[in-house]
C-alpha cells in the first residue's frame, strides 16, 4: 500500500515536469524578451527668451541723452558744452504708471518695451503691449536739432474706461539733491517754492511744472494741452492724465534766456498760446541787465528778420549811447597830451625830488583844470556795459536763423570775419600809436601792443561768430569814433602854454 503512494506521487511529480517542459510551454505564447532601446536624445526645453535691455543714444550739439528700453525711460540726460550730467541714473525720467480702476496700480518703468531708433540719432520710440490685457503703451522722443528741449509722445491704447495714468521725473537735478526750488505755472501765474509756495498736487489748469537750481540748471515738463493735474512727491514730481494721445516738451539745461525764448516760441507755434517759460529764470542784476539787452536784440531782429544785422544795430546803439562818455574819454587824453611837454620838463627838472615832483604836477594839472583820472572814469562805465552784451551775444541760441552774408551759422566760429576783427584792431593800434606823445616808456609800450590783435585773434579763435561780428563792429565803430574826435579836436587842443 505505501509503496503504491510513493509510486504514485512519483509518477505524478514526473508527470507534471514532462507536461510543464513540453506541453504547457507550447501552450502559453512566448514570454517577450527585454529590448534595450538605445537612448532616446532629451531636447532642451527652451524657454521663451525674454527681450534683452537696450540702451539707444540721441545726439545733438549741446546734448547726449541715454534711453533704456527698460520702461522706455532716459537714464542719461548729459549736457556736452557743460560737462555736466543731470540726471540720477538709479530714478528713471519719463517713467509710467497706470492708474487702472479700482485701484490697481501698474508700473511699467521695469517692463521691457520694443525700442526703435531713427537713423538720425533724434527720434526713438518704445513699444509695450500686454497681451492677455490688450493693452498697449507707445513712447516717442524727439530731440531738437539744437538747444536743451525735446519732444516727448505719449499714446495709450486699450486700456479700461475710466483708466489714468501718471508720468514721472525724478525730484532732483545732478548727482546732489537738495538746492532744487520747485515751479509751477498754474492758471497763468508762476508759483516758486520759495516764494509763494507750492503745494503737494494741483488739478486742472497747471501749464508746466518743474524744478530750479539757483541761477544754473532747470528742468521742466510741458503739456501741450490740459491735463488732469500735477504732482510734487518725496523722491518724484510730474503729471497725471487720461488722453489716449498726449505731447509734452521736455526741457533741462542752463537758465539761459533765448534758450527758453525759442523752446516758448515753439510751444506758441504748436498751441497758439504764450507758456512763459523765461519766466522760470532765476536772475542776478546782471543777469537782468543781459536779459534786457537781449530783449533789444530780439525786437531788432522782429522787424529785420535777420540775427547779424540786429547784432550790428544793437552794437550801434550801445556805442551811440555810450558816445559823451567815449568823447570825454577822448578829450581828457587830448588834454593830457598837450600837456606832455611842460610835465616832461618837471619832471627833469625835479627828477630827485619826488615830493615836489607831486606837488608841481598837480599844480599843472590844477593851472589847466585837468583831471589826470577823468579819462579812465569814462572806461570804467562802458566796461561793465560792453561785457554785458559780449555774455549776452556769447549765450545766445542763433538757430532760428542762423546765417548772415557769408556765414552760415553765427553760432559757430568764422575764420575770414576772425581776420577781419584782427586787421581792425591792428589798425586802431596804430593810429593810437600816432596819437600818443612820444616819450620815456612809450616806445617800449607800444611795440607790446602790437601784439594785442594777436591776442585778440587767439582768444576769439573758438567763439561764436556772432561774438567775432560784434567785436568787429564795436572795433570798427571806436575807430571811427577815434578819427572824428581827435579830428574835431586837433585845432582846439589845449597848449601847454594856456
Amino acid at each position: 500500500m505505501e509503496k503504491n503512494l510513493i509510486l504514485a506521487m512519483v509518477l505524478s511529480a514526473v508527470v507534471l515536469t514532462i507536461y510543464s517542459l513540453f506541453v504547457l510551454n507550447r501552450l502559453l505564447p512566448p514570454p517577450e524578451k527585454a529590448v534595450i532601446k538605445p537612448p532616446v536624445p532629451v531636447e532642451e526645453v527652451k524657454e521663451e527668451s525674454l527681450p534683452e535691455e537696450r540702451e539707444l543714444i540721441l545726439n545733438n550739439s549741446q546734448l547726449k541723452i541715454a534711453f533704456t528700453s527698460k520702461g522706455g525711460v532716459i537714464k542719461s540726460w548729459y549736457l556736452k558744452d557743460k560737462k555736466k550730467e543731470l540726471l540720477r541714473e538709479d530714478i528713471p525720467s519719463l517713467g509710467l504708471t497706470l492708474l487702472l480702476p479700482g485701484g490697481k496700480q501698474l508700473n511699467l518703468d521695469k517692463e521691457i518695451f520694443q525700442p526703435t531708433l531713427e537713423e538720425d540719432k533724434r527720434r526713438v520710440s518704445f513699444v509695450w503691449e500686454d497681451e492677455k490685457e490688450g493693452y498697449r503703451i507707445t513712447k516717442s522722443f524727439e530731440l531738437s536739432e539744437q538747444g536743451y528741449s525735446g519732444l516727448f509722445t505719449l499714446a495709450v491704447e486699450n486700456l479700461p474706461p475710466g483708466s489714468r495714468y501718471q508720468i514721472s521725473m525724478p525730484k532732483g537735478i545732478e548727482k546732489s539733491w537738495g538746492d532744487e526750488e520747485q515751479l509751477v505755472l498754474y492758471q497763468g501765474k508762476l508759483l516758486e517754492e520759495r516764494k509763494q509756495g507750492t503745494r503737494p498736487e494741483y488739478g486742472k489748469g497747471v501749464s508746466w511744472a518743474g524744478l530750479r537750481q539757483k541761477r544754473e540748471f532747470l528742468f521742466i515738463l510741458t503739456s501741450l494741452g490740459e491735463p488732469l493735474g500735477q504732482f510734487f512727491g518725496p523722491d518724484r514730481w510730474g503729471f497725471r492724465d487720461d488722453r489716449i494721445k498726449s505731447k509734452w516738451i521736455v526741457y533741462a539745461g542752463p537758465q539761459n534766456y533765448s534758450e527758453l525764448m525759442l523752446v516758448n516760441n515753439e510751444i506758441r507755434r504748436l498751441t497758439g498760446k504764450d507758456y512763459h517759460l523765461t519766466k522760470a529764470i532765476s536772475l542776478s542784476l546782471w543777469g537782468r541787465l543781459s536779459v534786457g539787452l537781449i530783449k533789444i536784440l530780439v525786437f531788432f531782429y522782429s522787424f529785420t528778420h535777420n540775427y547779424g544785422v540786429a547784432i550790428i544795430l544793437l552794437t550801434l546803439l550801445i556805442y551811440g549811447v555810450l558816445f559823451p562818455l567815449t568823447f570825454k574819454q577822448f578829450k581828457s587824453m587830448q588834454k593830457m597830451q598837450a600837456l606832455q611837454p611842460e610835465l616832461a620838463a618837471i619832471q627833469k627838472k625835479f627828477k630827485n625830488d619826488p615830493k615836489r615832483l607831486q606837488v608841481e604836477m598837480m599844480n599843472v594839472y590844477r593851472k589847466h583844470k585837468v583831471n589826470p583820472m577823468s579819462g579812465c572814469l569814462p572806461m570804467l562805465i562802458q566796461l561793465p556795459i560792453i561785457f554785458i552784451l559780449y555774455r549776452a551775444i556769447l549765450d545766445f541760441n542763433f538757430s532760428e536763423n542762423p546765417s548772415f552774408l557769408w556765414i552760415k551759422d553765427l553760432g559757430r566760429y568764422d575764420i575770414p570775419l576772425l581776420l577781419m576783427v584782427g586787421a581792425t584792431m591792428f589798425l586802431q593800434q596804430r593810429i593810437s600809436q600816432r596819437a600818443q606823445p612820444k616819450g620815456q616808456g612809450q616806445e617800449g609800450f607800444g611795440k607790446m601792443m602790437q601784439f594785442f590783435p594777436l591776442f585778440i585773434i587767439v582768444l576769439l579763435w573758438s567763439l561764436p561768430s556772432a561774438v567775432m561780428l560784434y567785436w568787429f563792429v564795436s572795433t570798427l565803430f571806436s575807430l571811427v569814433q577815434q578819427l572824428l574826435i581827435t579830428k574835431k579836436m586837433m585845432p582846439g587842443g589845449v597848449s601847454a602854454k594856456k
